[in-house]
């Protein structure tokens, strides 16, 4: 395995990734995966990953998304549209990689998101048709909230969007008691180590509306019957977080060849939870069949 340390330029931002790459390819560059974390995460929750489909034969670009790890932007904000330019900055950057895309071979590009980054996946999907088959984990499309929750949260973030149009900042909430009761982990050690990794607690001790409302209050359900490529959708079947249900209605809205595969013992956080390598497997094969 390979690993080269790359910084995207793009519309005055900067975005922080890492390739891996397999050690060996064949008569033709090999696939690559373009890897996106999810709401107050960072790159190196996928390099576990990352590695694997490496193992198989696949490039693997894992990236910081703007707001998040050493990404530019507002931080733990979470702005799909944003997300998506930042898909389409990697994709530009692996195109002009000679073991990835060269005279032989067009670049196959695939996208991976967990979560939100499941939401800039999707939304990319529809914007970038380089993109030649996506993969998601617990991805977020549309509310998830209860009701009464909706109704809270939507009268905070009125109040937030009024604020930040006097002051141009953001409303800043201390949310820690929130995420000390979360379940985004079916088990418990690894539920524990994630509600207490400190970029976690950072943001939620801090976190900003409207600027990540994203991460509930998304309407990418409305637009996924237009996705065309081949689309695996996965999901824990003991999401605490987003319920399995919504995975069900992805997959229903999806009109392209598509898979669904609920996954038992796992969580909201698959990718990090104890049927780790069933996502893994999953998505290599996905990415070995459709790239």
């Amino acid at each position: 395995m390979k690993k080269q340390e790359i910084t995207l330029s793009w519309d005055g931002e900067n975005s922080a990734g890492v390739l891996f790459k397999p050690d060996a390819s064949g008569p033709v560059p090999p696939p690559c995966l373009v890897i996106c974390h999810g709401a107050f995460e960072y790159k190196e929750n996928f390099f576990e990953l990352a590695a694997y489909l490496t193992e198989k034969g696949i490039n693997a670009f894992v990236m910081d998304m703007p707001g998040h790890g050493q990404s530019s932007g507002a931080r733990y904000h979470i702005n799909p549209d944003l997300w998506v330019r930042a898909i389409q900055a990697a994709i530009d950057r692996l195109e002009q990689d000679p073991e990835i895309s060269d005279a032989r071979s067009a670049a196959r590009i695939g996208a991976f998101g967990f979560s939100s980054g499941g939401t800039a996946v999707l939304e990319a999907a529809l914007a970038e048709p380089r993109i030649n088959a996506v993969i998601t984990l617990d991805a977020t499309v549309r509310n998830y909230l209860g009701k009464w929750d909706t109704l809270v949260f939507r009268l905070i973030n009125m109040a937030a969007a009024a604020k930040k149009k006097l002051t141009g900042t953001d409303l800043r909430l201390n949310l820690l008691s929130e995420l000390k009761k979360a379940i985004v982990a079916h088990d418990p050690a690894v539920n524990q180590t994630i509600i207490n990794d400190p970029a976690l607690v950072a943001a939620y001790t801090a976190f900003p509306l409207p600027g990540a409302a994203a991460t509930a209050f998304v309407d990418t359900i409305r637009r996924v019957h237009r996705i065309a490529v081949p689309t695996l959708v996965m999901h824990g079947a003991e999401d605490r977080v987003d319920p399995p249900e919504t995975a069900q209605c992805l997959f229903d809205t999806l009109t392209c060849e598509k898979s669904l595969e609920y996954i038992p013992g796992s969580g909201h956080s698959g990718h990090l939870d104890a049927q780790k390598q069933t996502v893994m497997e999953l998505t290599a094969s996905w990415a070995l069949a459709h790239l």
